[in-house]
């Protein structure tokens, strides 16, 4: 796969901003009262997850697996020609909105349940990247 290069720097992308993220990450009280630290982890983890949804959408269009109408289309073609899993692909949708409250909704994000999904989901990047790593 000659996209393969592509998909392994979005990968290191990824790491990069995953091991920035668990530098930052307080505890949840310093997460709740520091705003610079905060606003760092969720555009942080926005960025994660972009390289995310950017590498899924190199392997529909490289694949030529069809036409994405949107994000979740892209998910759910990759689910579809067993490239990802479900269960990987629910996770992504997961990622998907939670990225989306950070970057449209921001004024209303629960800082409490951001906090839960950083400090629960980061292992759902090591789980995207074995079943990617895999395909290729």
């Amino acid at each position: 796969m000659k996209y393969e290069k592509r998909i392994q720097a979005k990968l290191l992308q990824m790491h990069g901003y995953l091991t920035e993220l668990n530098k930052w990450l307080p505890s949840k009280n310093k997460y709740l009262h520091d705003g610079l630290t905060r606003r760092a982890c969720e555009k942080t983890i926005q960025l994660a997850i972009e390289c995310v949804l950017d590498i899924c959408a190199i392997i529909v269009s490289e694949e030529k697996l069809g036409l994405p109408t949107s994000e979740e289309n892209l998910i759910r073609l990759l689910s579809e020609k067993k490239i990802i899993s479900l269960i990987l692909a629910k996770k992504i949708q997961s990622m998907k909105s939670f990225r989306n409250i950070l970057v449209h909704r921001y004024e209303e994000v629960d800082n409490t349940l951001a906090y839960e999904f950083l400090a629960k989901n980061l292992l759902d990047f090591s789980y995207f990247e074995k079943e990617i790593k895999k395909s290729l």
